[in-house]
């Protein structure tokens, strides 16, 4: 009978880890995500003239946003 509660349980914390590293996973690729569409957005907002593509002019001028300062910041990012 004990190896029958033991076994019950192991199968039942295996199972449970699976589920954990699935929604850890998960969980991680949704957080990249928006991170990738936070940065795609960052340099949309840079391209002032919209042309497509971001001078060096355009690209400096906004590091010197302070919203952008803050952001880069927040992620440890030293943008001075």
């Amino acid at each position: 009978v004990l190896n029958v509660v033991v076994g019950a349980f192991v199968a039942t914390s295996n199972q449970i880890a699976a589920d954990d590293r699935e929604a850890m996973i998960k969980y991680e690729t949704e957080r990249l995500g928006r991170y990738t569409e936070r940065i795609k957005g960052f340099f949309k907002d840079a391209d002032v003239d919209k042309s497509g593509t971001l001078s060096w002019e355009e690209f400096r001028a906004h590091l010197h946003d302070p919203k952008v300062k803050a952001y880069f910041q927040s992620l440890e990012l030293d943008v001075s």
